[in-house]
């Protein structure tokens, strides 16, 4: 850890500052996980990506910078411990696998029930295939890590 004041290495249990004797968590001038100077209003260290707020209370992690192409990869991740929210992502993966699904079964019914050369049977045979289509996509987007 570094002193947010003055920029000096420090135990990371440190309550004080032996540098400049302040409180090593206070202040704005110095990245406390490089010790590198910062601006006044700056929100990620430009030298090592660390977050320059305090903690976070809305699910988001606080932790170095990882930029949204990663972060999107991370995300989409079932059971994720660090820190991303997986709720929706899970509802979004049960619905990729339900909606083909649906599309087979009523595709399926429609075929069945439907008079032989139908316009009504082409209609039910595009439902069918959609959802093969739709569900080969979904695999290729899950393995896609």
């Amino acid at each position: 850890m570094f002193c947010r004041n003055c920029g000096k290495e420090l135990s990371d249990k440190a309550v004080a500052c032996i540098g400049c004797g302040m409180n090593p968590h206070d202040g704005n001038a110095h990245c406390p996980a490089c010790g590198v100077a910062t601006k006044d209003k700056q929100i990620v260290c430009t030298a090592c990506g660390s977050s320059l707020k305090g903690g976070s209370t809305d699910g988001w992690p606080t932790g170095p910078y990882i930029g949204p192409r990663r972060a999107a990869g991370r995300a989409g991740r079932i059971g994720s411990t660090d820190g991303w929210p997986t709720g929706p992502y899970i509802g979004l993966l049960v619905l990729s696998f339900i909606i083909p699904l649906v599309g087979w079964i009523y595709g399926g019914i429609q075929i069945k029930n439907a008079a032989e050369g139908s316009q009504r049977k082409s209609q039910a045979w595009h439902f069918v295939i959609a959802g093969i289509v739709g569900a080969v996509f979904n695999i290729i987007l899950m393995s896609a890590d």
